[in-house]
């Protein structure tokens, strides 16, 4: 190393004390996923932002009982896929937490039942579910569904 790359500061201008993250009731879902984390208690004045509606509006005329059902279905696959990154991310600092570990196994196991049904009644959305889900075993499914920017969900 280089005298380049040393500071030569007399003085320490700051220092970072990051607390370890305890367990606390997770929000609902569907708050989870509006509010940015699963967990209440990191959700600080701070960081916090005000409470409003989503800013996703749908497009064009109001969209009938299937673009319903499927954005329902949708909007939960978000909302858990959502809750397991978080609580990933929970579980790589505290990998013996009961009741993490619990939550995880659960909502994995949701989400895997929820992409099999969304395959089944719309088209797959992974490779996973062109397996689980009742897609036509005789054809490669992604042509199955509109293209992401076709806006089948919005």
């Amino acid at each position: 190393m280089t005298s380049k790359n040393l500071c030569c500061c007399a003085e320490q201008i700051a220092m970072a004390a990051v607390p370890k993250q305890e367990w606390c009731e997770p929000y609902d879902l569907c708050t989870a996923l509006k509010e940015g984390t699963i967990f209440p208690c990191l959700n600080l004045t701070f960081y916090k932002a005000p409470l409003g509606e989503s800013s996703q509006k749908p497009a064009g005329d109001s969209p009938d009982a299937a673009q319903r059902n499927r954005e329902t279905a949708m909007t939960r696959l978000m909302e858990v896929g959502f809750a397991i990154n978080d609580l990933t991310l929970y579980l790589d600092t505290h990998p013996s937490c009961a009741k993490g570990l619990s939550l995880f196994r659960q909502l994995s196991e949701e989400r895997l039942k929820l992409l099999a049904d969304f395959a089944g009644d719309f088209y797959p959305l992974t490779q996973l579910s062109m397996v689980t889900g009742n897609t036509d075993p005789n054809e490669y499914g992604w042509t199955e569904g509109p293209m992401p920017w076709e806006g089948a969900c919005i």
